[in-house]
């Protein structure tokens, strides 16, 4: 909960009579707007309705808001938590300074704990380019908006650290129908018609028929209006049609028209999303007053939390639930979601974006959401940072192909079901003229063409049949080896630091070589004191030496700042079997973990050549090292 949740729920507590928004927004310092807001999210944040109102003002179940508090003020405890803590004030809760003695009693800290907390945070997320300042017993941050917005997205990000999803959570929330044998159907049909999918679209898939099934066998259809929708391509008429038919035999149920292509869009979202046509199909099936909701609702989630939702794939499942959201809450019933209670309590900040998404609905329709259908809401936005997290290492594609009797989505199915784990078709255009403005690695197109935001063209056949896999395959290992190069020269200032390096030490043993590293590290302040012993554990338990080259790292990723130690010795130092030039002494920061192992492969890759390793050992300076990593790099790009 919020500190003003808290403050509003123990003032309506000390009072047996009903309190005037005015009057409570006089005590919080807040307006009357704001009160209404902070009552809505109070209720969807308990079970059962904790604050009434009537013309007389707001009245509250003492026994309900106890409960309530008691559940919720739980208060950080580690360096960690009360950093997480005092970042979500700033950022998320857009509060423009703490006071530090306020946050003392808040965190049951002692002053200097605090400050000493905020002095490891400044180092430990020097990578985003924000500081925290403190002044005149107040901390506030200052940075970049574009690097404020990274920070708060890795915060979000951390949230969902482990997977938002997976089909042991449905089988277990869905108890009375047979999720595994909906997983069966929709794996034998994807297979049968020849469709690509990946492990993230099936468990949505899976979920969001899961529901619709759910839906219909307690006897909720949706409106069969006289609109109708067609499915031109046959063979994905075929695909949908055999879904639904086995879904029916399967569980004696009945799917209408609208039923048929809402199955058909969501296919749609999860198989081919990217098609030009599905956006025009889209307006058809929703209208333009719910696709215009929903991208003035991804517009505000942006503003306030700086979270960008917008995706092809994100739209379509997201505004097909509105329309049907708003539909249910307009006939007075709702979607019971078994989920309700995991989301909360394991995802605050995403229930909390679903929680401001809901009170924007209430408000804007005049109608009350309750906490369930407040949930599914999380589900569409952690299942697309899920689905953001699956893509982010792979390669950046764009397909280019003139249409003609549907190639374009043979071909870009084909693209998928070969190459599905390695790239990330992020959009498919049929003309020159729609090809993105944003940059991204590969442009496959099936005539001669060329895009200055492609950092590389790559002419493939318009028939997927005679589509040479060979040549893709060898096109994206190398801009994987490009990349991971981009990453180390990107980077190399945020780890490399002159007062880390040096250059032929008079040391023998490996040893005595890590504890000079470790040492200059903890002076530093990049590592805590147990940082040798952590190193050495992960040392004896495996040597980190390959050929001449030794990457010694910590067993965890507990840095103050993540740091590359180097070490480099024309003689040579003995390290178990080996006798190694260039010693690496890596301590990884958890916020750098997301690009760290492409970091991690690059500096193997690079080092491990005979002929860098060789240039690298007669090295006298740091900037004589730094000179040759970017001399190298370019040679390769």
């Amino acid at each position: 909960m919020k500190k003003k949740h808290i403050e509003l729920l123990t003032y309506l507590c000390e009072h047996d009579y009903p309190v005037t928004s005015k009057e409570m927004a006089n005590y919080l310092g807040i307006s009357s707007r704001s009160v209404k807001n902070y009552v809505n999210e109070l209720n969807l944040l308990s079970t059962h309705k904790v604050i009434f109102s009537s013309q007389a003002g707001y009245t509250v179940d003492k026994k309900s808001a106890d409960k309530l508090l008691n559940e919720k003020l739980s208060f950080p405890e580690t360096s960690e938590e009360r950093a997480n803590y005092i970042i979500k004030q700033l950022l998320i809760e857009h509060t423009s300074h703490l006071n530090l003695h306020d946050l003392c009693d808040i965190l049951y800290a002692g002053y200097s704990t605090l400050k000493s907390d905020i002095a490891k945070m400044n180092k430990s997320l020097s990578s985003f380019g924000v500081q925290f300042i403190c002044k005149n017993d107040s901390v506030k941050i200052i940075g970049e908006e574009k690097n404020i917005r990274k920070l708060v997205s890795y915060i979000i990000y951390e949230e969902t650290n482990t997977s938002f999803i997976d089909t042991t959570i449905i089988k277990k929330s869905f108890k009375s129908i047979q999720t595994d044998k909906i997983a069966e159907i929709i794996k034998n049909t994807f297979h049968k018609y020849n469709y690509y999918i990946n492990d993230f679209s099936f468990i949505n898939l899976l979920l969001h028929f899961a529901i619709i099934i759910d839906r219909i066998k307690d006897g909720n259809y949706m409106d069969n209006s006289k609109e109708n929708f067609n499915i031109e391509n046959k063979i994905e008429s075929d695909l949908v049609l055999e879904l639904c038919s086995l879904f029916e035999e399967m569980f004696h149920i009945t799917f209408n028209k609208n039923e048929q292509f809402e199955i058909y869009m969501l296919f749609k979202a999860n198989a081919n999303y990217s098609i030009p046509t599905n956006q025009q199909t889209l307006k058809k099936m929703v209208g333009d007053e719910i696709l215009n909701l929903a991208y003035d609702l991804i517009k505000k989630i942006n503003e306030v939390y700086y979270l960008d939702l917008y995706s092809e794939s994100f739209m379509t499942p997201f505004s097909l639930h509105l329309k049907n959201l708003i539909l249910r809450v307009k006939s007075g019933t709702y979607t019971k979601n078994p989920m309700t209670q995991t989301i909360k309590v394991s995802y605050p900040t995403v229930y909390d974006i679903a929680i401001y998404m809901s009170i924007e609905l209430m408000q804007r329709y005049s109608i009350q959401i309750v906490e369930d259908e407040v949930a599914f809401l999380a589900l569409h936005i952690g299942a697309e940072i899920e689905n953001r997290k699956l893509n982010e290492y792979k390669i950046k594609c764009v397909l280019y192909c003139p249409e003609y009797m549907h190639i374009i989505g043979r071909l870009y199915n084909q693209l998928l079901i070969d190459f599905g784990n390695q790239i990330d078709i992020i959009k498919t255009v049929t003309s020159k003229k729609d090809l993105p403005d944003e940059a991204y690695d590969l442009l496959f197109s099936t005539i001669k063409a060329e895009h200055r935001r492609a950092r590389d063209t790559l002419i493939i056949s318009p028939f997927a049949h005679q589509i040479d896999k060979t040549k893709i395959y060898m096109t994206l290992e190398q801009i994987r080896k490009n990349n991971k190069n981009y990453i180390l020269k990107k980077y190399f200032d945020n780890y490399f630091r002159p007062e880390l390096f040096i250059a032929n030490p008079m040391l023998e043993s490996k040893d005595s070589l890590i504890h000079l590293l470790c040492n200059k590290m903890l002076e530093a302040e990049y590592v805590q004191s147990d940082f040798e012993e952590k190193v050495l554990i992960r040392e004896n338990a495996a040597s980190t030496a390959f050929e001449n080259v030794a990457i010694p790292h910590s067993v965890e990723m507990d840095a103050f700042q993540t740091s590359i130690a180097v070490a480099i010795s024309k003689d040579g130092i003995n390290w178990n079997e080996h006798k190694v030039h260039i010693v690496l002494l890596i301590a990884i920061n958890k916020t750098d973990k997301k690009i760290f192992h492409e970091l991690y492969e690059a500096i193997i890759q690079l080092f491990c050549e005979k002929e860098v390793t060789q240039s690298t050992k007669f090295c006298r300076s740091f900037q004589d090292f730094k000179g040759l990593v970017y001399n190298k790099i370019a040679a390769k790009q």
